[in-house]
């Protein structure tokens, strides 16, 4: 966070929201700015294979706008590069964070379209439209993989063709 709003000293890492506008919220965001309104949210596999989980995340979404945050979810497969902090928080940042050029998702971590529920793997290709650099360095790597069942690829693309 330091390196995306380096004049940014107010974040609040894992606790609860506490007491706003007279009502007290036991969650616990991953990160808070009160100075920005920003609460970010790093969204590991958990969030992508019990759809009570998409459920909750969207829920917790539509809470915390209508407290006046933005929220940023970032999800487990989505390298942070130049692109996409800029996309995701409308920064520009001088040096890379990490190489979209190499694969989030590996068979060999268990990480896979194969490991998601059918409501997470929506929710996966939709946000993967929003980084189709992410998306391509990804198929192209489930292509060399040569284990469809392992990838899930043709479940990935199907949801993402038809968006």
């Amino acid at each position: 966070m330091k390196i995306i709003f380096p004049s940014t000293n107010d974040w609040i890492h894992d606790k609860a929201l506490g007491e706003v506008n007279g009502k007290k919220y036991q969650f616990r965001p991953d990160y808070r700015s009160e100075k920005l309104k920003l609460i970010v949210e790093f969204d590991g596999l958990q969030h992508y294979t019990n759809p009570e989980q998409v459920k909750k995340d969207f829920e917790r979404n539509e809470l915390y706008s209508n407290l006046g945050y933005k929220v940023v979810r970032i999800p487990y497969f989505i390298q942070l590069t130049i692109e996409s902090v800029k996309i995701l928080f409308g920064v520009e940042v001088e040096r890379e964070l990490f190489d979209g050029s190499y694969p989030s998702l590996s068979i060999n971590i268990s990480n896979t379209p194969a490991y998601l529920c059918y409501t997470g793997l929506k929710r996966m290709a939709k946000e993967f439209k929003t980084f189709p650099k992410q998306y391509r360095t990804n198929i192209e790597f489930f292509h060399s993989q040569n284990s469809p069942d392992l990838t899930g690829i043709h479940y990935l693309e199907n949801e993402y063709n038809q968006l």
